[in-house]
């Protein structure tokens, strides 16, 4: 985990405060708010009532790359309902994640609402059900999952506003972005090969790799069809004739 990412330990004691505050009132539930950058699962951190150990062990063997939570909520945007069966493949289980507070916490089932910010991040909020708790508290979080949504949604935003200095960015993805480099991003998002593009800017095609390598890292990508994609996503593609 990277210690700059959402680390601030009071910051993060308010967000507990206002989740537990606001959970309290469907039941006696074990939760985690957690917040990941899509670019870079590293980057990530959660607020939980689970013993910090359970983090600590969740860190220290990178279970966000194999949660099969967080890596169905990748790729969705309504609540996830879950049970011991929710997998990624016969080595990637939910048993594995909470094998560290086991048999203190002997999960069962949950759900997760999920979150996709302006900055690129994953935000859920999971509530677990373990055997030791009442059965009907899975039926109030049904019923409430639309007020659920929305604290997961409050919580969020002030979290982003706790941090809203510390995460301001020196300078947007645009404004480090030539000219050609930008150029080459949007005739690279119509489709265009590298040959085509060469032609229309005249240049060879060595240096459309070139500058695409530029756009690459300076996005923070691992290629290019990423970076397409991730300028597409954030809007930062002009047409080169509004240069």
């Amino acid at each position: 985990m990277n210690r700059g990412f959402f680390s601030d330990s009071k910051k993060n004691e308010i967000i507990k405060n206002h989740l537990e505050k606001n959970l309290a009132k469907y039941g006696q539930m074990n939760y985690a708010y957690g917040v990941m950058n899509k670019r870079n699962a590293d980057d990530m951190i959660i607020v939980t009532d689970f013993p910090e150990y359970w983090t600590d062990v969740y860190f220290k063997n990178k279970h966000q790359y194999i949660d099969p939570i967080i890596i169905n909520a990748l790729n969705r945007v309504s609540p996830l309902i879950w049970d011991e069966s929710l997998q990624i493949n016969s080595q990637w289980t939910i048993d594995k994640i909470f094998s560290a507070v086991k048999p203190y916490y002997d999960i069962i089932s949950g759900q997760t609402f999920v979150l996709h910010d302006q900055n690129n991040n994953l935000a859920v909020l999971s509530l677990y059900i373990n055997k030791f708790l009442m059965a009907d508290i899975n039926e109030e979080v049904k019923r409430h999952k639309n007020d659920l949504q929305g604290l997961l949604i409050d919580t969020h935003e002030m979290l982003l506003h706790l941090y809203r200095e510390e995460n301001k960015p020196q300078q947007t993805a645009e404004s480090t972005l030539s000219s050609r480099e930008n150029s080459i991003l949007y005739w690279s998002s119509t489709g265009k090969t590298y040959p085509e593009i060469a032609r229309i800017l005249n240049i060879t095609v060595s240096t459309v790799k070139f500058h695409m390598g530029n756009i690459v890292r300076k996005l923070g990508v691992k290629n290019a069809k990423h970076a397409i994609s991730l300028a597409i996503e954030l809007n930062i593609i002009s047409h080169p004739s509004d240069k």
